[in-house]
């Protein structure tokens, strides 16, 4: 199978490459902002990162990257359904509480930036449609206290220089723990995640009003959401048992799919442990999880009325996986604790997994697994991206 090209990015060392039949290519150097993640743009052929040390959003397609002024650190990264503007907002970085309150507005045909400023506190991001009338809006997803805030897109592509504080309106009936976002541009439907449930809404003549909460069919609560356009669904793993992040061997998983027009809810098990973040491809889900016991690689079919899974998988174990009764994300003596990236090629039928500080990827699909060794150790799993996925607005 000629599969298409496969990114791979080692945000620890800042140098990317990409993977086609076989062959590992150098593509540039550039820190992968990996909070934000990447942002596939609508037409299949282009795609953009946060470049986290340079302070840039790179945009690559069939005939190269380049480069537009971005503030940094990246946090969320989001487009408007045509994916020529797009929004940076900015987290913590390497401080210890946010800090940054600036929001940046690419104009990917000009290569032009503007930026304005919000409120502190890692702002989620998304560019949601009006109901009402053709022009977009930003919409922030603000925590503690939980906000959802609608500025005009125009109103912040217009912003005047020396990064002026711009406002919109607000609705505050949202969870104050919001984490994991998506959008319809179809029906402009948008939704966040929170304790509360899948907390739907949308922009009208500007202002953001909910449309109801669809409470998590199993224990627990997503903190990662992406969202399927093919189907109309936000799918998330929802993670249950302990609260205690030294306690996540003893987490529980599912895999959870909601319908954002209808509220229909779906679910199915996964092996307990650290479900960190997992893929979408050809109406199928890829999720990895850690587990002293083993990690395990699970395919599940969603194409159907209902999901199920269709293949698990014991990957090679990690010569420095996180440690039981730590938190999963503390160093392991002088090596982080290492997790894994996972990726669907488009077509769900081969999935990529990394080794995280062992440099390997493997790619799995029915004729079992090949291991291509990287040119970069890949710690804390790196990031994937498989060039053609479906356009998500949301970088993922």
């Amino acid at each position: 199978m000629d599969l298409p090209q496969l990114v791979v990015a080692d945000y620890r060392s800042g140098r990317n490459h990409t993977v086609h039949g076989g062959t590992v290519r150098p593509l540039g150097s550039a820190v992968l902002a990996e909070h934000a993640g990447v942002l596939a743009l609508p037409g299949g052929r282009s795609w953009a990162f946060v470049d986290d040390r340079g302070g840039a959003l790179v945009v690559c397609d069939g005939d190269g990257c380049r480069r537009i002024p971005v503030a940094i650190p990246g946090e969320h990264l989001a487009c408007d359904a045509t994916g020529t503007h797009l929004v940076v907002t900015t987290g913590i970085g390497a401080n210890s509480r946010a800090w940054s309150d600036v929001v940046t507005v690419v104009d990917v045909d000009s290569g032009e930036s503007v930026r304005f400023r919000t409120r502190v506190g890692e702002p989620g991001g998304m560019v949601v449609p009006d109901q009402l009338d053709a022009e977009p809006s930003i919409v922030l997803r603000h925590r503690e206290p939980g906000a959802l805030e609608a500025i005009p897109l125009q109103r912040g592509l217009d912003a005047a220089p020396h990064v002026p504080r711009l406002t919109g309106e607000a609705t505050t009936d949202v969870g104050d723990d919001g984490h994991g976002d998506v959008v319809d541009q179809q029906t402009g439907i948008a939704a966040t995640a929170t304790s509360r449930g899948l907390e739907r809404f949308v922009v009208d003549h500007r202002v953001p009003h909910p449309i109801g909460v669809v409470p998590w069919p199993v224990p627990g609560r997503a903190f990662y959401l992406r969202f399927d356009p093919v189907t109309g669904r936000a799918v998330g793993v929802c993670r249950g048992g302990p609260a205690a992040p030294s306690d996540w061997t003893a987490w529980t998983n599912h895999l959870v799919d909601v319908d954002l027009s209808t509220g229909h809810t779906r679910s199915t098990p996964l092996p307990a442990g650290l479900a960190f973040r997992f893929a979408l491809g050809g109406g199928r889900a890829a999720v990895a999880t850690i587990h002293p016991d083993g990690d395990t690689l699970m395919i599940i079919d969603r194409s159907g009325p209902s999901m199920r899974a269709v293949r698990t998988e014991s990957l090679p174990a990690l010569s420095h996986p996180p440690v039981p009764g730590r938190l999963p994300w503390d160093p392991v003596g002088d090596s982080p604790a290492q997790r894994r990236a996972v990726a669907l090629d488009p077509s769900g039928a081969v999935a990529a997994v990394t080794r995280g500080g062992d440099g390997q990827l493997h790619l799995i699909g029915e004729d079992g697994i090949d291991t291509i060794t990287m040119p970069t150790p890949l710690d804390e799993g790196g990031h994937l991206y498989w060039q053609g996925s479906a356009a998500d607005t949301v970088g993922r």
